[in-house]
């Protein structure tokens, strides 16, 4: 349903110089290369941190964006060379913009954005209805969108992106300022779509719960690249991110015995350790600490997690130092 091959995008910047001279000109790579496929009905999640290019990649395939070079294919259509039949079959939702005007009435909305894609009116006004319906807005429909709540207008632009009932939805960070009530509220709605309609999801977010309860697959972005593709189990396979097992111990010390590979020690204070192993090395590590007669205070033992397989494979966690670039 969305068949990308080769995808490159470079941007040119200018640095900063001060404030009578400008910077020099540089080019900036944001996709190196991108082959991505994603299949009818299938739920996509693109992971990466800031400027990793995550944003770049939806707005190609969402036709806002021409590549540098590749191809794009939505349902079947060229989406370089025929955007408008390719835009048709898009819904889209893009995260930190405002995506419905805010003068008007939640159906108002829906209704014009219907009207821009050709639904006919009364088809339209079922559609606005039912969808109002489906995202909780149903009492809220002739209330201006600007006294909506954050939540309310998150979901409102979910159901605008659905009003011509398209066959690709490309969601970027839906959930993002939400508080865990509006995520769940929103999380409830694209299950739903998912199991009714054969409607192909690729979202781009930050939370790592919700690449691990919605997606069929996980693909991790790092500048410009991917570096890792699969379900979240087979993530986390491939980046040998296993459960582990943090013990307390205390005892005279100061030399402590070997624990093995995969073993880490940590000083905590005077005669006490922690002590991180693979969790499938506790009742090992239990049976060396007490015949070295190191007492145990406590055990933790943590699951492994699509967060622990993300800094893994990148080797550094989400931070701010670079965004996604527009186009100078």
């Amino acid at each position: 349903m969305v068949a990308c091959r080769g995808i490159c995008k470079t941007y040119v910047v200018r640095e900063r110089a001060g404030l009578l001279r400008r910077g020099r000109r540089r080019e900036v790579d944001a996709l190196r290369g991108v082959d991505l496929a994603v299949g009818r009905g299938e739920f996509v999640a693109l992971l990466g941190r800031n400027g990793a290019g995550k944003t770049t990649l939806l707005k190609i395939v969402a036709t806002l964006l021409l590549p540098s070079s590749g191809e794009v294919r939505v349902a079947g259509i060229d989406a370089l060379a025929r955007p408008r039949e390719a835009r048709r079959r898009i819904g889209l939702v893009l995260a930190g913009e405002r995506t419905v005007y805010w003068k008007l009435t939640g159906r108002e909305n829906l209704l014009l954005f219907a009207g821009l894609y050709g639904v006919p009116r009364r088809e339209a006004r079922a559609r606005a209805d039912a969808l109002l319906a489906r995202v909780g807005l149903r009492e809220f429909r002739d209330v201006p969108a600007e006294k909506y709540s954050t939540g309310m207008r998150k979901r409102l632009a979910l159901a605008k992106a659905l009003v011509h009932a398209p066959e690709v939805l490309v969601l970027d960070e839906p959930t993002a300022g939400l508080d865990p009530q509006g995520v769940e509220a929103l999380w409830r709605i694209l299950r739903e779509l998912r199991g009714e309609r054969k409607l192909t999801v690729l979202l781009a977010t930050h939370n790592m719960l919700e690449a691990e309860e919605l997606p069929d697959r996980v693909v991790i972005l790092d500048e410009g690249r991917i570096v890792a593709e699969g379900t979240p189990a087979e993530v986390k396979a491939r980046a040998g991110a296993v459960p582990t097992a943090a013990l307390t111990l205390s005892g005279p010390g100061p030399r402590l015995p070997d624990f093995g590979p995969g073993a880490t020690l940590y000083t905590q204070d005077e005669g006490r350790w922690l002590l991180v192993v693979p969790a499938q090395d506790l009742p090992r590590a239990i049976a060396r600490a007490q015949a070295e007669g190191l007492r145990l205070e406590g055990v933790q033992v943590k699951a492994s997690t699509l967060w622990d397989a993300f800094l893994k494979l990148t080797g550094r966690p989400f931070d701010d130092l670079g965004e996604e670039r527009e186009e100078a």
